[in-house]
């Protein structure tokens, strides 16, 4: 019960967690089997927690189904020559998967007459979630598009599945924050234009949600039989 109270802050955590341990991808041994195992774990708790109606889980599931299925077919042998397919049709199907789960908990944010520490939380999911998915569309344009991102040397390689997910989830965080530090930089379509819709978002995501949490707050704190916070 504790649990379900305090669901998107378990989620956030582990959303936090990913995105060290993806961090630390070039600095350990870790395999890509276990990079994939914590994904897909991460993936199924963001599943659990966020989609609730039937018709959301039909399809969170189908596409969690298959971003699943496709991300283990790539250790198996026979799928040694598909592996770029397979990892285009993975990030694409995990795109769709985390901005489902964005617009729910915004929907959710947008629908509630109360707010709780744990909304919060979920809002915080929310952003952490974009910036996955938005990871998944840079990586696709590396992909697709050869040298569309100046790259430092000092940062991940990219030359395997795990180097790009670790490069491009750094890349999606410092881009929705607006930080930009210059270390790896959009030089061609369409990744400059993905980078660009990412900043906007990021700052319509703050501004938007931000305000909507604190109306809620104040709504609270005027109710009938309330005296306003000071």
């Amino acid at each position: 019960m504790t649990l379900r109270k305090y669901k998107y802050s378990v989620l956030t955590l582990m959303l936090i967690a990913m995105l060290i341990l993806e961090s630390l991808a070039s600095r350990t041994a870790r395999t890509p089997i276990v990079s994939d195992l914590f994904l897909t774990i991460v993936a199924m708790a963001v599943f659990a927690v966020i989609f609730q109606r039937r018709w959301e889980r039909i399809v969170a599931f189908i596409t969690l189904a298959a971003s699943i299925t496709i991300t283990w077919s790539r250790h198996l042998p026979i799928a040694a020559g598909y592996g770029i397919s397979l990892e285009i049709t993975q990030h694409f199907m995990q795109a769709a998967f985390f901005a489902f789960a964005v617009a729910l908990i915004l929907r959710n944010i947008f629908q509630a007459a109360a707010i709780t520490r744990d909304d919060v939380a979920g809002a915080v999911c929310g952003y952490l979630l974009a910036s996955s998915a938005w990871r998944c569309l840079f990586a696709v344009t590396a992909i697709v598009v050869p040298g569309s991102f100046a790259i430092s040397p000092d940062l991940h390689d990219v030359a395997s599945a795990q180097g790009r997910t670790a490069l491009f989830s750094y890349f999606s965080v410092v881009t929705l924050t607006s930080v930009g530090y210059g270390d790896i930089t959009p030089v061609r379509p369409p990744a400059d234009v993905l980078a660009m819709l990412e900043a906007v978002f990021g700052q319509f995501y703050i501004a938007i949600v931000v305000a909507q949490l604190v109306g809620l707050r104040l709504a609270q704190a005027l109710t009938p039989g309330e005296p306003p916070s000071h």
